[in-house]
């Protein structure tokens, strides 16, 4: 700002609000019937975030058979180890870059595997 710099503040992300509790449960409903062949988390607060929502609408049953019946992947060994600490399974992590093209690399390989 001293030397004259416009600064732009940037939320690269932002979490989602109690409001949008149905459609993470709608999600939740779609995986537990198998219409979703993957599922991508690329951060611990997404993982947490799909458990608190399970939790707060009883429906536990659903998170677990949905990521049962679907395939998994992290973006990296900290997100990995929240699934696994949580008891989900994780069929793919990137094996050395935890970015998203990599993520999406593993993913397309795993898919490819069906």
């Amino acid at each position: 700002l001293a030397r004259g710099a416009d600064v732009d503040t940037v939320a690269p992300y932002t979490y989602a609000s109690a409001s949008d509790d149905d459609r993470v449960a709608a999600l939740l409903e779609e995986m537990a019937a198998g219409r979703v062949d993957a599922i991508a988390f690329t951060s611990k607060a997404q993982v947490q975030r799909l458990i608190e929502v399970a939790r707060k609408r009883q429906l536990d049953a659903l998170l677990d058979a949905g990521l049962a019946r679907t395939k998994v992947a992290a973006v990296g060994p900290v997100v990995a180890a929240e699934l696994a600490d949580a008891g989900f399974r994780v069929d793919t992590v990137p094996d050395d870059s935890y970015s998203m093209k990599p993520l999406v690399t593993s993913v397309c390989e795993l898919l490819g595997r069906r």
